[in-house]
């Protein structure tokens, strides 16, 4: 079975680590509790980073779920 999948998920992962780190310390602020409403919305590197991360991880599960099933075809024809 190939690893490409869990590469591409792999990759997304320093997008969700800042994605997330932002959020922790945003929610920090006295202000924390409005993050993403109109008052404090997020920045637009935030969410091109979340944007990013999760079409990344949604394309890796699909990657990741076709090469399994072509593993399990290859492995059932032999």
């Amino acid at each position: 079975m190939r690893k490409r999948g869990a590469i591409v998920i792999l990759a997304a992962m320093p997008a969700w680590i800042y994605f997330a780190r932002f959020n922790i310390e945003a929610r920090k602020s006295p202000f924390g509790y409005e993050l993403g409403s109109a008052v404090f919305p997020y920045p637009q590197s935030v969410r091109a980073a979340g944007t990013f991360a999760s079409v990344l991880t949604f394309l890796g599960l699909c990657i990741l779920a076709l090469d399994f099933d072509r593993w399990i075809r290859r492995n059932r024809s032999k």
